[in-house]
């Protein structure tokens, strides 16, 4: 069911901080993930993938081996139509800012892509985006 307020389909993606970055990724693929577009490289790497019917793990290769013992997730981001509707009204409804709507072009494995997200923290101080590819 699609929520009316923030205009908002599904989840997009849920990041995570891995300390062990490929591992990750390939135990996510044995388990049926297929990958989507990554970019970045180094620590700055970042890999998308499909877990199930469009919902993503999204791994940050940010880790320095400190992760806390249930792992360490970032955000949970969701597919809206209009990113700019979704900030606004979570603002509306009590949220912080933290990032303002930006379209981003990513150079990713899978070719250039631009993305359009916002951010902003929930009252218990959870982040969440809203995000949607162009």
């Amino acid at each position: 069911m699609k929520n009316t307020v923030l205009g908002a389909t599904g989840i997009a993606h849920v990041a995570l901080v891995c300390d062990h970055f490929d591992e990750t990724i390939a135990f996510y693929e044995r388990l049926g993930a297929t990958r989507q577009p990554g970019w970045g490289e180094g620590k700055g790497r970042i890999q998308l993938l499909d877990i199930a019917g469009g919902a993503c793990l999204e791994l940050f290769a940010w880790g320095d081996g400190t992760a806390a013992p249930n792992g360490r997730w970032v955000h949970v981001a969701l597919a809206v139509d209009d990113v700019d509707i979704a900030f606004k009204n979570a603002l509306a409804a009590g949220a912080k800012e933290k990032g303002a709507p930006r379209v981003v072009e990513i150079q990713s494995t899978m070719g250039p892509r631009k993305i359009n997200c916002a951010f902003v923290i929930g009252p218990e101080g959870e982040e969440l985006e809203f995000f949607r590819f162009l």
